[in-house]
């Protein structure tokens, strides 16, 4: 038996040798990534403005020509809290992310490991041509309609293969560029939710409500739900702000009292504001 395995041993030696005097030129190509959609023509900041009223209606419009946006990816699916989407903002001057207003969500079916492609720190261009710009909940997205299970057509994810054509990662991931923004209780008004979402965000001097339960999996009645629970931030309280969706590898964590400092993607639903945190190491605890 050992004289089989040591000449089919050398055997292998001998097909990897030559699969290697093949494979002499290297490949450098990106299957994941469009290739040379050009500079952009329009910022983030310009197409919330120029898409405004759509994305206050919570409807969606067709881009019919070339128009191509640059962003830093600040959020993904890496522990499941956040689905089908990455979140970006728009670029500051200096190439850093700017934090002065919210970005977008760009929504990608058919991978499910969106967070592999397109890591926080990662620069993106979109040509939106053939895509859609609206909102879901009147947070701004960009993606394709699709029909729900009412039979009515929302804005939903756009193809893998439109992803391929329409996205482009620029260099590589420099995570240095994210910043997020502070975050006070006070920032949290009817008036700000336009601006502030979908942002990445820090928040401090913070308690959660309901430790000693799951960040979700909370069972009533047998049934199991995403759940909702309330934030103090600096001795104010803010009901219902952090979501934690039960697909999240997180979801069956103990809430840890004390205080913490959470980072997170906030984001609204209508009128609402919601803090869906990116990964368990959002959360910095700080004790008692």
């Amino acid at each position: 038996m050992k004289k089989v395995f040591l000449a089919l041993f050398a055997g292998t030696l001998t097909l990897a040798s030559c699969m290697n005097d093949w494979d002499t030129e290297m490949v450098d190509n990106d299957l994941y990534s469009a290739e040379n959609i050009g500079e952009p023509t329009t910022t983030l900041s310009k197409l919330r403005k120029d898409y405004a009223s759509v994305i206050e209606g919570q409807s969606y419009t067709l881009v019919n020509k070339d128009e191509i946006v640059e962003g830093i990816v600040v959020a993904n699916d890496i522990s499941g809290n956040i689905y089908q989407s990455i979140f970006i903002q728009g670029v500051a001057k200096d190439g850093t992310l700017d934090t002065s207003e919210g970005g977008f969500g760009v929504s990608i079916k058919g991978i499910g490991c969106l967070y592999a492609i397109y890591p926080v720190g990662q620069k993106v261009r979109i040509n939106l041509k053939d895509l859609y710009v609206g909102s879901y909940g009147k947070s701004p997205r960009i993606g394709m309609p699709y029909v729900n299970t009412n039979g009515a057509l929302k804005l939903g994810p756009m193809t893998f293969p439109m992803m391929q054509s329409h996205i482009q990662k620029i260099g590589k991931p420099n995570v240095n560029m994210v910043q997020a923004r502070e975050i006070t209780a006070d920032d949290l008004s009817a008036n700000n939710i336009d601006k502030i979402t979908p942002m990445l965000v820090v928040m401090k001097n913070v308690t959660i409500s309901d430790a000693g339960w799951p960040y979700a999996h909370w069972e009533a009645g047998g049934d199991v739900y995403s759940e909702y629970h309330d934030i103090t931030i600096g001795g104010v309280k803010k009901s219902q702000l952090l979501y934690t969706s039960t697909s999240s590898t997180f979801a069956g964590d103990t809430i840890k009292p004390g205080k913490k400092t959470i980072y997170g993607l906030l984001n609204r639903y209508t009128s609402s504001y919601q803090l869906s945190l990116r990964s368990i190491d959002d959360i910095i605890e700080l004790g008692e």
